[in-house]
């Protein structure tokens, strides 16, 4: 198996583990009424990297040009679904206090810079 199959391989469980310790971590310093939305938020981004890197590495041959274009697109439309489905729960109550924002920016800041890192390591190596 070539170095880049096994990145390829790789890059889910890794996202996965370091989802679920850093949301182990996060549940410990988040309040009891908030662990819902966090797991959902964790859940969520992890979908969002996935369906974002299985589109990159389809269109790497193909449509080498547009894959910056892709990663952003990905990345916008992981805010507008935060907002359009996460933060009406979190403004419910008519504010968003910082432990509410940490809920979803920590696990998104995360796995996006690990799903950058991924892709930038096999858009290199193409």
């Amino acid at each position: 198996m070539s170095r880049a199959s096994r990145e390829k391989k790789l890059l889910y469980p890794t996202l996965l583990v370091a989802a679920v310790l850093a949301w182990l971590i996060q549940q410990e310093l988040t309040p009891d009424e908030l662990h819902g939305i966090l797991a959902r938020c964790y859940i969520f981004n992890i979908f969002m990297a996935a369906l974002i890197h299985l589109a990159m590495i389809g269109l790497k041959k193909a449509h080498v040009e547009k894959l910056g274009f892709v990663f952003l697109s990905g990345s916008g439309l992981k805010v507008l679904l935060f907002f359009l489905l996460i933060y009406p729960v979190f403004n419910a109550d008519g504010d968003l206090s910082s432990m509410e924002f940490a809920s979803f920016f920590i696990p998104y800041s995360l796995i996006t810079v690990m799903e950058t890192a991924a892709l930038v390591r096999q858009l290199n190596r193409a």
